[in-house]
């Protein structure tokens, strides 16, 4: 194989499947990307069995062939190297040579004979915008729950209604995010899926840039495709948490508050929250939001906020992480608190935006 690319597209392109290729890997050739040119395409793959890429390279063939190579070593070596032509070619005993400038640098690669294959967007599919995608990632994501051990919650569920698809992420303790967009009508006929955080982190970094993205179910299986990308991903199986059950049907009150200014406060504060807990406390009003914390070993902090209007008086506790993530991921220049209670779940929406609503565990305030 002898192939030859600019730095800055073969680098993009790494950069792409590398975040799939694990070092942590035991097998030694999941640890690689493969390097495929046939048929007058250059593909990049990378799996770790659970998720797997495949992006079409930028380059010019001048023979065809296949190799896989460290993932991380060869994205690490196009990186450090100067912006001129790079030449790639494989040699006897699966070596890879590297030309570019005075340099020559020959990597140790590996046949691509066990390499999985990576499944094709075939058939019938559905078209997203890839705007959409983003966003709906974006509103929920951040309120999964990073524990691995939790494997159901560590991920988006995708529940397909009859008029819409609702999105959503929960930690299963402190707070869930909710979105939705138009339906996503699948062949199979499928009500929902949930789609692994690891998985959920690639397609938003893979098709940020998409204008449309194809969807496809296939068996325990997503794929997502845009005219050089294809993703794949093992879906998480099991019935995922009743989440509408954590949903406030209604509440007793209800804050305008800029956004900007609620979360630059909360930030402040929360620097003398106790480390332990992060808890602040929320006094709503109808002028005003008072944000504060206490903690004997670092000291106390106190400010202020004016609402836009506000109905009804609450004083809530608070993890001040959540609450700084939630409003950070909310899209609009104002943001609505919905409350009831020191002890029940509150929700933060964005104004004039309902498709989408985060709700918050309140904690228990020290006395």
């Amino acid at each position: 194989m002898e192939l030859s690319f600019e730095k800055d597209e073969l680098l993009f392109s790494l950069q792409i499947v590398q975040g799939v290729a694990s070092e942590r890997n035991t097998l030694p050739i999941l640890q690689n990307v493969l390097i495929r040119a046939e048929n007058g395409k250059i593909e990049f793959s990378a799996t770790d069995l659970e998720v797997g890429i495949r992006v079409v390279v930028i380059g010019t063939i001048k023979e065809e062939g296949s190799i896989t190579v460290s993932a991380k070593k060869f994205t690490d070596l196009v990186r450090e190297l100067p912006s001129k032509p790079i030449e790639l070619a494989t040699t006897a005993n699966d070596r890879v040579e590297l030309t570019c400038g005075e340099g020559v640098y020959k990597m140790i690669g590996i046949s691509d004979e066990d390499f999985p294959e990576i499944p094709t967007v075939e058939g019938e599919s559905i078209v997203i915008d890839g705007s959409i995608l983003n966003s709906v990632i974006h509103k929920t994501e951040f309120a999964a729950s990073r524990d691995e051990v939790r494997y159901l919650l560590n991920s988006l569920y995708f529940n397909i209604l009859e008029d819409k698809t609702e999105i959503v992420a929960t930690d299963g303790t402190k707070q869930l995010a909710l979105t939705h967009c138009d339906p996503l009508n699948t062949s199979d006929e499928t009500s929902g899926f949930i789609v692994p955080l690891k998985a959920v982190r690639e397609i938003e970094r893979t098709f940020a840039e998409s204008a449309e993205v194809k969807i496809a179910l296939a068996k325990n299986q997503l794929l997502l495709a845009n005219d050089n990308t294809t993703l794949t991903t093992r879906l998480v199986e099991g019935e995922y948490a009743n989440y509408q059950g954590v949903i406030p049907e209604s509440s007793e009150g209800r804050a305008v508050v800029t956004k900007e200014l609620l979360l630059r406060a909360t930030r402040r504060v929360a620097l003398l929250s106790n480390p332990k807990n992060f808890l602040i406390c929320l006094e709503i009003d109808p002028e005003r939001i008072t944000v504060s914390a206490n903690s004997p070993e670092l000291g106390e902090a106190r400010e202020t906020v004016e609402v836009e209007s506000s109905t009804g008086s609450v004083r809530i506790g608070v993890d001040a992480r959540v609450l700084t993530d939630v409003i950070s991921h909310i899209e609009t220049d104002s943001l609505i608190i919905e409350f009831s209670g020191e002890f029940t779940q509150f929700a933060v929406k964005p104004q004039s935006d309902e498709s989408h609503t985060c709700i918050i565990m309140p904690m228990r305030l020290e006395s």
